[in-house]
């Protein structure tokens, strides 16, 4: 037989505030028999041993806090006698504290109990057990009552046994489920809720782990929740009861630092030793032998508790001292766990058997009021720092509105600098534009006067230059404009004004050019450009005949215009006039090259290459990139 078993009637505790109560056997109530009095023998039996088993007396409760986790053997038997009852009397026997599980025979048939499962143990401690006896079990005369009593790794505990009509027995029975089990499933729940809140606060707030000590409170509440409520233990019973335990310790914990926190009280020391505390509790439970495990884990849990009443002292002190709400809050909520406690405390020293059965404990409200309080400060914590963010968000949108304004300010002012800056250069451009265009067709007319042209080639001539002083005028940019519509208008105009003023002309390209998409700006320079070339040919070249080729790839156009004339002097070539200048700068705005050749008597030779990419506007398309070049045409 296990020592630790064979200690049990030697180990008989008080437990449950039983221990002062020496009720006799069969004790006669109105409507019940308390039975206190029974016999036990250990074995694992199935069915009940046999009557000259070697019984022995021992009295309820019954209690052993002694663990032996090699022990094979951790069942007890009980037996007691029941006289027959009366006749049509219906009668039940209720069993109200007792752990493990249970099994209930009357002379030796089973009528009731738990189904004991291996590993997840029967959590029956705090379940009562209601068991009708039916009539046809009576015998006459004498009934043996059998109970196969299954313990745990740490020992096990059983309270008298009473017996008696089932119409009282059965309102008993759930006036201790409603007080043991749906009292302890709606603080579940709560505690379910308290979690859920504080982690959405912390979620909000994550830099306040104010909000995540809260939600270690409500976690470990619900593990001790649970332990009031399932009744099969979700893993091995070796584990589940150490965990329900470390989670009433670190219920403390976290209970010791929110309560620091949210009162603002420095307890560095304290606080060095409640962290040491709580490594001694995990190190206990995980590595102290069972023998022992009880003693440790009680002792552990008072230090804490000690630890925790000296914060809730130096919390009353701050109260008075100071008038903080918070803490007075937390004061009268001491106060009435306090009450709870002696109410609880006297309830267990001079009630009576009966009043002990049926009483309703207010300790385990204590824990939930004081959560309660918590969350109430949890929730003005948050809503003062959504005020304060709102406030700091209105300040910001004023300052946001102010900066606005000075922003707005500002930029109307950059605006007009712009506006006047580019009214400016476009007077600019509209001068070197009348030099450029409008110029050069006026000379053309002079010229064709001379050579005494018709007056109808005057006309166009002077319609032409007309158009163009309103073009220089207003300083409407080309729009945008394809490569072969641009070389036609190009090859129309140039042709009109050079056979106009007596010039041969003559123009080659490519079969093939790349269908380009030429942006305004290009289309705006490039026709500056080769105007202010032509006019320089008709005002300065004497030349008789002009040759303009076209060519080009998918990156890159390339113009060339020659003339037969008396050519360029070598201080013209270095100081370029007005006209040669605008060249340059039109083909450099346009990322291009400009290059002139000139020998006296030979005439000059312009080459141009511009990308075909404008460096301030989208990459030009090219409609056919795959389509290969062809030869020159000439006109």
């Amino acid at each position: 037989m296990p020592r630790s078993l064979q200690q049990l009637p030697a180990l008989a505790l008080a437990l449950f505030g039983l221990a002062g109560l020496n009720l006799p056997a069969m004790a006669q109530a109105p409507d019940y028999l308390a039975i206190d009095a029974v016999e036990f023998f250990i074995s694992d039996a199935a069915s009940p041993p046999d009557a000259d088993a070697g019984w022995s007396p021992v009295q309820l409760p019954l209690g052993s806090r002694v663990g032996n986790e090699e022990a094979s053997n951790r069942v007890v038997w009980l037996r007691f006698d029941l006289p027959a009852p009366e006749a049509n009397r219906s009668l039940a026997l209720y069993f109200y504290r007792y752990n493990l599980s249970i099994d209930v025979f009357i002379n030796g048939q089973l009528i009731g109990g738990d189904t004991y499962r291996e590993g997840r143990q029967t959590m029956s401690w705090n379940h009562p057990r209601l068991i009708p006896i039916q009539p046809g079990t009576w015998q006459q005369g004498s009934n043996r009552v059998h109970v196969r009593f299954q313990t745990s790794f740490f020992g096990g505990t059983f309270a008298p046994i009473l017996f008696g009509d089932v119409d009282y027995l059965q309102l008993a029975y759930e006036q201790r489920m409603f007080r043991q089990v749906t009292i302890n499933q709606w603080m579940q729940y709560a505690g379910i809720l308290a979690l859920i809140l504080s982690l959405a606060l912390w979620a909000v707030r994550r830099n306040d782990r104010t909000y995540l000590l809260f939600a270690g409170m409500a976690a470990t509440w619900i593990v001790l929740a649970t332990h009031m409520v399932i009744y099969y233990n979700p893993i091995s019973y070796r584990f589940w009861l150490p965990l329900v335990h470390v989670s009433a310790d670190l219920w403390g914990l976290f209970f010791f630092h929110l309560l620091r926190q949210l009162i603002g009280l420095r307890a560095v020391v304290t606080t060095r030793i409640m962290n040491l505390w709580i490594v001694c509790s995990l190190a206990w439970t995980a590595l102290a032998p069972i023998d022992y495990w009880w003693l440790g884990a009680y002792g552990i849990h008072g230090i804490g508790q000690l630890l925790i009443f000296y914060l809730m002292a130096r919390t009353v002190g701050k109260a008075f001292t100071e008038r903080d709400k918070l803490a007075i809050a937390l004061c009268l909520t001491i106060c009435v766990q306090i009450s709870f406690f002696l109410h609880d405390f006297l309830l267990v020293l001079y009630a009576s058997p009966e009043d002990w059965e049926s009483a309703l404990y207010y300790s385990q409200f204590a824990f939930p009021l004081l959560m309660l309080v918590f969350a109430g400060a949890m929730l003005q914590r948050f809503i003062s720092a959504l005020s304060e963010a709102e406030k700091l968000n209105r300040e910001l949108e004023d300052r946001v509105a102010a900066s606005r304004r000075i922003i707005e300010q500002s930029f109307e002012e950059k605006h007009e600098l712009e506006m006047k800056q580019a009214a400016a250069r476009e007077r600019i451009d509209i001068y070197r534009d009348l030099h450029d265009d409008v110029g050069s067709k006026l000379l053309s007319i002079v010229h064709a006067g001379n050579n005494g042209k018709s007056e109808s080639r005057i006309g166009e001539l002077a319609r032409s230059a007309l158009e163009s002083l309103r073009n220089a005028v207003s300083r409407a940019n080309s729009p945008e404009q394809s490569l072969k519509e641009f070389l036609l208008e190009l090859r129309e105009e140039a042709e009109l004004r050079l056979v106009g003023s007596g010039h041969e002309f003559s123009w080659s390209q490519v079969h093939a050019l790349p269908e380009l998409q030429l942006s305004s700006a290009q289309v705006f320079n490039l026709n500056r450009v080769f105007r202010e070339l032509v006019s320089n040919i008709i005002r300065h070249a004497d030349a008789s005949s002009v040759d303009i080729r076209v060519s080009g790839a998918i990156d890159k156009l390339n113009f060339r215009l020659a003339d037969d004339g008396k050519g360029m002097h070598r201080d013209q070539e270095h100081g370029k006039g007005n006209g040669l200048g605008n060249i340059e700068s039109r083909i450099t705005e346009l990322n291009g090259s400009v290059s002139w050749r000139s020998k006296p008597g030979q005439g000059v030779t312009v080459e141009i290459s511009i990308p075909t990419t404008d460096t301030q506007h989208q990459p030009l398309q090219n409609a056919d990139p795959a389509q290969p070049a062809g030869g020159p045409t000439n006109a």
